[in-house]
């Protein structure tokens, strides 16, 4: 059994990055640049103001100005300004050469053919400068650069229409178990409704991911192999639930080690998610999670999602970690990791009730796992613990 720094620590050394591909601009949002990319323009191409208002060729001794056109965003225009005259401008239109100031019209009192100013001005005000946010030939954004709106707009700006990026993970999820029976139907004794499908597919969403397939198997041996198997084939990281323990009904690890999964490891000391495998099959990526509930999201959390992250490029990048004040004093015997469902309020976390493996509610009101290294003990309201920020 190994402890939650070295379980990452493998992970770390051991996951692929998938390869790229060419993605229309439209679709990269939250995938990763694969190359870096350089401007092919200059942004912006001319001299633009920044307002709507008048574009002068200023004087200081000149408050009234002679009117004596107009200039619209997108026009071509560059007329003449001799001093003391000015023309009539919109945001982003293009500032004729003779002008060296944009003045913004709340400031202008007009009539048909003049303008007066009625407050003082600077040379060189509210124009955006040619190439001011780029040059050609700059570096617009680095390979390695997450693709947000900001980005998109910016590559789009530029006349960008695709992208090179990293793959993002094709992932499938499979729950194992005689017991389960999908929500809605009528529930018997002993039967348990299905939700870990339903749960895990919802924390990939939190993420930017989707599972291409989700696939519930009954605890049986072949079946549970073959299904695991065509998972491999068509996904790049396979998720699976329950079956993973020593019970008589638990075929996983056996059908992992029959399709020649390489194990990076196999229990990690820590409560909840003890039975955690990882493995891997060439470039794909296996992780076996425990069938109890919140086992199954806190291994997500802690491995699965910065797995994931480092497939597409990201890097094994993890939840946020950072230091609270612990609201309430918790107990622990020191002899594994935990993570405990916790809130944070301001400045403080609490630790939640009902921090049974087997138990939802307490995930479902939380925002924050406290983590707690192995060889805690006591830790008192007022200390200060280190917490997963799970969501905002």
């Amino acid at each position: 059994m190994i402890t939650v720094e070295e379980a990452k620590e493998k992970l770390k050394n051991t996951v692929p990055i998938l390869g790229s591909e060419k993605v229309v601009l439209t679709k990269a949002l939250g995938l990763v640049l694969a190359e870096n990319i350089y401007s092919p323009i200059e942004m912006p191409g001319v001299d633009q103001s920044a307002m709507d208002g008048y574009a002068l060729h200023y004087s200081d001794d000149i408050r009234q100005y002679n009117l004596v056109g107009e200039v619209a965003a997108g026009s071509s225009e560059n007329p003449k300004l001799k001093i003391g005259e000015v023309v009539r401008i919109f945001t982003g239109a293009r500032v004729p050469d003779d002008a060296n100031l944009v003045a913004q019209q709340e400031i202008v009192t007009r009539t048909d053919k003049h303008i007066k100013l009625t407050e003082d001005v600077k040379v060189g005000k509210n124009i955006r400068l040619k190439g001011e946010q780029i040059n050609t030939g700059d570096l617009a954004l680095a390979k390695g650069t997450v693709l947000n709106a900001g980005g998109i707009g910016f590559l789009a700006g530029l006349g960008f229409t695709e992208v090179d990026v990293f793959k993002r993970p094709k992932i499938t999820v499979i729950t194992t178990g005689n017991e389960l029976i999908q929500p809605g139907k009528e529930i018997q004794p002993g039967q348990i409704y299905e939700s870990n499908s339903l749960m895990l597919v919802a924390a990939l969403n939190e993420f930017g991911f989707d599972a291409e397939d989700v696939v519930t198997v009954a605890d049986n041996y072949e079946h549970t192999k073959n299904t695991i198997d065509a998972a491999i084939e068509k996904s790049d990281l396979v998720m699976i639930t329950g079956g993973i323990s020593v019970g008589d009904y638990d075929f996983v690890e056996d059908a992992l080690k029959e399709l020649n999964v390489d194990e990076l490891f196999y229990k990690v000391k820590q409560k909840p998610g003890k039975p955690l495998f990882m493995g891997r099959k060439e470039n794909k990526m296996i992780a076996a999670l425990p069938g109890n509930p919140a086992s199954a999201l806190t291994c997500f959390y802690i491995y699965v999602l910065p797995t994931l992250n480092h497939l597409m490029g990201k890097g094994f990048k993890e939840l946020q970690q950072e230091e609270f004040i612990l609201n309430n004093s918790v107990r622990s015997n020191g002899q594994r990791a935990e993570f405990l469902k916790a809130y944070i309020e301001g400045s403080k976390v609490s630790a939640l009730a009902q921090q049974s493996s087997a138990m939802l509610m307490s995930y479902a009101k939380s925002n924050a796992l406290i983590y707690l290294p192995v060889g805690t003990t006591n830790i008192d309201a007022g200390e200060k613990v280190t917490v997963y920020r799970i969501n905002d």
